[in-house]
């Protein structure tokens, strides 16, 4: 897959069958990325929709999309072995980029549900995140746009939903908030009890890693949310625990409906 350079600083406005117009976060600079990640067209946005427009014909909604974000100071690269089981499992997948380390949950959620707004209503609609695109996933049940009935599961690899205490122990001099951002003040701070809690099956999978406290980043308690209907506990870190193989296998099952495991 090739992605162009400084891809942590663009959010996808506009998906349709995994060509994206990507706007960059401070300015309406735009582009369009085609299925490979190639820049297929440069200008304002209102130019790239155009462009995506004429590149892509409308299509029919997917029976079933699952939409999936990374995490901070990441990229949709993070996530693409992930994305590849789920897409030889037959569900459609939406990966998407986000400036992680330029704006609130709030901000990054309200950029996806936008982008969700304009994607035709599948029948049914899945979360997975990673990390802080989980908290971003919780966030989007803040919304009310036509897909919010359709959302059907939701998936949190390494979520802090408590915060992260490690975090903010190595943050004291806040030099880590400064180049992470406001998602990582929140995280840190601990101030997350106003994000929605899913009223959807939620599996999580939380990292205990040897020789590390839970996953290097996040303690298995922070990982705890109660409306969870699955809760499992992975020897991973928290940079890879997307890429664990019983992850990989228990995510694309609960995906795809099978029986609720506690």
């Amino acid at each position: 897959m090739i992605e162009p350079a400084g891809t942590q600083l663009w959010a996808d406005t506009r998906w349709r069958e995994g060509w994206r117009v990507q706007r960059r976060w401070n300015h309406e600079a735009a582009r369009l990325l085609d299925p490979r990640g190639r820049t297929m067209s440069r200008g304002s946005r209102a130019e790239c929709e155009r462009a995506l427009e004429a590149s892509v014909p409308a299509s029919t909604a997917p029976d079933h999309l699952v939409v999936l974000l990374h995490g901070l100071g990441r990229t949709r690269r993070s996530l693409g072995r992930l994305d590849r089981a789920l897409t030889r499992a037959g569900l459609v997948t939406a990966r998407l980029d986000y400036p992680s380390t330029r704006a609130t949950i709030q901000e990054h959620a309200a950029q996806v549900a936008e982008l969700l707004d304009h994607v035709p209503t599948p029948a049914a609609l899945s979360f997975v995140g990673h990390s802080l695109g989980a908290l971003v996933s919780r966030q989007l049940f803040a919304h009310h746009g036509p897909w919010r009935a359709s959302v059907t599961r939701v998936v949190m690899l390494a979520p802090p939903n408590q915060g992260a205490s490690l975090a903010s122990r190595l943050d004291g001099d806040g030099i880590l908030r400064a180049v992470l951002g406001p998602s990582f003040a929140q995280i840190a701070g601990g101030r997350l009890t106003d994000l929605p809690v899913p009223d959807v099956p939620v599996a999580v999978f939380a990292g205990d890693a040897f020789g590390a406290l839970g996953d290097g980043l996040v303690k298995v308690d922070e990982t705890q949310l109660s409306s969870a209907t699955e809760h499992h506990t992975i020897p991973a870190i928290h940079t890879f625990i997307m890429n664990h193989p019983t992850v990989i296998q228990s995510v694309v099952s609960f995906l795809r409906g099978a029986p609720d495991r506690k």
